[in-house]
This record gives C-alpha cells, structure tokens and sequence, in this order.
C-alpha cells in the first residue's frame, strides 16, 4: 500500500511537471515563430527601400553579409535569375520563379511562406517583396523543429526532471509515512483495541470477527490434520489424494517409500512426477472424470495394486483417492505356486508312469519269467523315487509355511554334522567316496531337524555328484563371532550359467544324472529355506570338472 502510494503520488505529480512544460513550450515555441515572420517582415521592408536608394544594390548586399547571420538574403530578377544570394554562389542556384513567395510577390508585390526539411529538421520561413525595378528581395529564416528543439533540451530536460522526481520522491515519502504509520501499527491480534482513523473502524470489527472464527476453525483444522496424519502415516499401504486437476494434495510416508522420493516434499506437484506411467495416469484420469479404476504398478522391480476413486461433493468430483498395496511377494507367491504344482505334477507323473507301465505289463502276463525280477525291481526303484520326492515335496512345504511346533534351542553343529556323516558312510561307501568331518564345536540357535536335513541334502549332494575315489569334507568353524558350516567335494562341479538357479525347486544341471541317481531336484530347495529359516546366508562356489564349495555363514547365537 504504502509503495503503491508513493508510486501514485511520485507519477501524478511527474505527469502534472510534463503537461505543464509541454504547454509552456508549445505556447513558446508558438511565439518565436511568430516572431521570427515578424522579424522577417520589418526587415523586408528596411532591405526593399535601401536598396531603392542606392545606386549599386548588390554592393549594398555585399555589405550586409556578416558572418554567422540568421538572416538569407536573396535578390531575384523578374525572370527568376537569381542575381545575389548571402549564403550560396548564386550562379549554382536553380531558377527561383516558381517559389511561391517570389511568384506571390511579382503577382501582388508580397509573398511569403514556410518551408519543412525532413533531411536538417528544420523549418524555414520565406518573405519577398517586390523592388520598383520588378525585381524582388527575399529574405528567409530557419527555426528548428519542435523535436530537434526538444532532443537540444534533453539534457537539462532529464536533469530537471532528476531534481523534480527527488524532490517529489521526498515529498511523498513523506507524506506516504505519515498515512501508512498508524495504519501499520494495527494490532491485528487485537483489532478493537486500535485508536486509529474512524473511517476504518468497520473494518477492524469484521478483523475482530473473522480473528475469532480463524482461530476456531484452525484448531478444528489441527485436530482433523492430526487424525488423519496418525492414520496415513502408520498405513503399510501406499494413500495419494489429489485435487481435480491431479496435483498432489496428499502424500503419506509408504506412498514415498514405493516412489523412491525420499523426503522429497511432492504436495502441490503433478501426479506423474511420481512416475511417468501409464497406468497410473489411466487411473488418475479416470477417478478424475467419475469412475474408480484398478491397474497393477511396476515400479523398481516389485509389483503394486493400485486402485483410484473419485472424491465427489455435490455431485461434483473435485478430486480423487489413490491407494497402493504391494502384491510383490502375493504374486510371486502364487507364481511359485503355480510353478510348483505344475512340477510336483510333471515329477510324480513320471515314477507313477512308470510304475503302471512295468505293472500291467506283469498284471497282463507279458513279461518273461526271467524278465520278472527286473520289472519288480524297477517298480521298487520308482516307488522309493516316489516316496522320496512326497517326503521332500512335503519337507519343502513346512519349511514354506513356517510353522513349527518345536522352538529353536542351542544346536551343537559339529557333533549334528558327524550324526548325518555317519547315516551317510554307507552310501559314501558305496559311490567310493571318502567322507569325513572336522573343524571346531559351535552352537547354532535352531531346530535340529531342519538342520540336520540341511547337512544332510549338502552331504547327500556330494557323494552323489563326486568322483570315483573323491572327496567330500564338512568343516565347521566360527568367522567373526558367526557360525560356519563348510561343504566341499571333489566332484563333476557346475556349470557357471547353471549356478543361480540350482537352489530352485526342481532344477536339475544334469537330469540324466540326477534321476540315476535317485535325485528329486529339491535337495538344494530345501537348504535354502532352511537356511532362510535360521537366518543364515548361502555361498555357492564351483568350478566345472573341479568340484563345489557352498558356505552356510548363521547369525551369532544368542544363547542368553
């Protein structure tokens, strides 16, 4: 306010400052013109009758040309020879007859007229009066144009208006404090108790009133935005409200979280600043125009349902409602379930297949009597695959589910390790592999018999897949105040490109391999979970034709 008053003040009083020069000048600039065609006249009159009485008019010409003069003279013949000119060579000057001052002053003994040059900016004014010899005198004179006369008073122009504009600058400031001062001085958290001009007194009342609903409606204001943060801000689901034209207006901390914007303040930015995608603006914009919309979100490799709703008041949808649910581990669930029953279904298909096809062969009478002991034998080999795989299939879904009836307790993991390297002597035996045990007692807080299955699928894994005469060596030691559990052989080794994906369900390097040697391909399943179970951490290192490493580190072993 106070600048605007200073400014109108400042401006009213310059604008004032310029009319006034503008007519002063006009009113001068029309006087000296007058003046000049004045001037012009008497001296005409002056020149026309020396030149009379003189004997040798151009000699009396002569001597009036004086240096720096205002005044041409031009002395014209009737022809319209010039026969004298002050300021030019008069044998280089055109014909004047047709001028209209000199064609005035043959035709009625006066003339005169004025002249613009847009090339010098000047204005030029003509009189002739004709001799009694029919020649005729003229003489002319120049005057600047109003803005050649303006552009010479620039300078002194500017600088008065300089000094004018300092002088009013004071003035108003002055005068604008003078107004402004009580009018700043308002206590606004007390509007009544202000002794100022009368004319405001209305508007301190309604200031007074408005103060009172203010501080009610604030305080509603906090009690709700305080609810709803509690809500928001502990909800694991990801909360977006927006206004109709898809700024944000809301954004609680799991939202963040999901975008990757960290602390970032995103209230008042456009949804897809969020994320440029296009389900999501599908369903911004369609909770925007009335309808609710669902579309699933992939952001930073994980998966999230989104679902929008419009906002409506009267009718009239001023917004909408952005909710996210991370389904990541939903869906990869269920793909592993589909997965895993599309393989539980290959798997047992193919002992079962076998098993009905050696059993009707000897239920028709088909086989030869030498030929029977084989048939039962190879029923029995599938049967044992069969029930070792249920056993496996069924060990993998507890661990899946994670339900235990029995509590983890201190595992003295050395002395669990030599009990499953003395189950699996005879079977080392039997693959001429040599299998031994060392290192250091250490206790791993867990359930012994899913430990116990872990060694055992690590054991059993490198007997199977040794050397005739190798290797397989279970080490157990501390590293760093953690449990180590250490199995390493001498075997075939795995394929470098195969070494991610062994430990998934069913997964076989070398099926060939595996199904001769009773392998269920869930071996290596089993120990993940187990391990995921207690915490711990898996380390595979093999190498082709050299054999395999894999390191299980547990956490420390809180005991108490």
């Amino acid at each position: 306010m106070r600048k605007k008053i200073l400014l109108t003040m400042t401006f009213s009083a310059l604008g004032a400052l310029g009319l006034a020069f503008l007519f002063v000048f006009g009113a001068l600039y029309g006087f000296f013109t007058g003046y000049i065609q004045d001037r012009l006249v008497g001296e005409s009159g002056y020149v026309a009758t020396a030149m009379e009485r003189e004997t040798d008019p151009k000699a009396y010409l002569s001597a009036l040309e004086v240096p720096g003069a205002t005044t041409r003279i031009t002395w014209v013949d009737t022809d319209g020879t010039v026969l004298f000119d002050s300021l030019a060579d008069p044998a280089t000057m055109e014909n004047h007859l047709t001028r209209p001052e000199i064609a005035d002053a043959l035709a009625n003994g006066t003339g005169e007229s004025a002249r613009y040059s847009e090339t010098r900016k000047e204005r030029t004014f003509y009189y002739a009066v004709r001799l009694e010899d029919g020649t005729v005198i003229r003489l002319s004179s120049t005057q600047k144009s109003v803005w050649s006369l303006l552009g010479g008073m620039v300078p002194a122009l500017l600088f008065g208006l300089a000094v004018a504009l300092g002088i009013f600058a004071l003035v108003a400031n002055h005068i604008t404090k003078s107004l402004v001062m009580p009018i700043n001085l308002i206590n606004l958290e007390d509007p009544l108790s202000n002794d100022i001009y009368d004319e405001l007194s209305p508007l301190l009342s309604r200031l007074s009133y408005q103060n009172k609903e203010i501080a009610s409606q604030i305080q509603m204001l906090k009690e709700k935005q305080t609810e709803f943060e509690a809500i928001t801000m502990n909800m694991r689901e990801g909360l977006i409200l927006l206004n109709k034209k898809a700024y944000i207006l809301s954004i609680n901390q799991s939202a963040k979280s999901f975008f990757g914007t960290g602390d970032e303040d995103m209230v008042g930015k456009n949804i897809l600043e969020l994320l440029r995608s296009l389900p999501l603006q599908k369903a911004a914009e369609q909770a925007l125009k009335g309808s609710p919309a669902a579309e699933v979100l992939c952001i930073r490799s994980r998966d999230y349902q989104l679902l929008s709703s419009p906002v409506r008041q009267n009718g009239e949808v001023r917004g909408a409602v952005l909710l996210l649910v991370d389904i990541t581990d939903k869906r990869e669930a269920e793909r592993m379930r589909r997965e895993f029953s599309a393989n539980v279904s290959h798997e047992l298909k193919t002992p079962l297949t076998s098993i009905l096809g050696y059993a009707e062969i000897l239920k028709n009478g088909m086989a030869r009597p030498e030929d029977v002991a084989e048939f039962a034998d190879r029923i029995y080999r599938e049967s044992t695959r069969l029930i070792a795989l249920i056993d496996d299939i069924l060990r993998l879904s507890r661990l899946d589910e994670g339900n235990f009836e029995a509590k983890k307790e201190p595992v003295d993991l050395l002395a669990l390790s030599q009990n499953v390297c003395e189950r699996l002597r005879p079977e080392a035996e039997k693959h001429h592999v040599r299998l031994s045990v060392g290192g250091q007692k250490v206790i791993v807080l867990g359930i012994p018999h899913i430990l116990e299955e872990m060694i055992y699928n690590l054991c059993d894994n490198a007997i199977k897949y040794n050397r005739e005469n190798g290797e397989a060596f279970v080490h157990v030691f501390s590293e760093n105040d953690r449990p180590v559990l250490r199995v390493s052989d001498t075997g075939i080794g795995i394929p470098q490109e195969h070494q991610a994906k062994v430990f998934e369900r069913f997964y076989r390097v070398d099926k060939s391999r595996s199904k001769l040697t009773g392998g269920t391909g869930l071996g290596l399943a089993i120990v993940k979970h187990a391990a995921l179970y207690h915490g711990a951490q898996i380390d595979l290192k093999s190498t082709e034709g050299s054999g395999t490493v894999v390191t299980v580190i547990f956490p420390p072993a809180d005991i108490g």
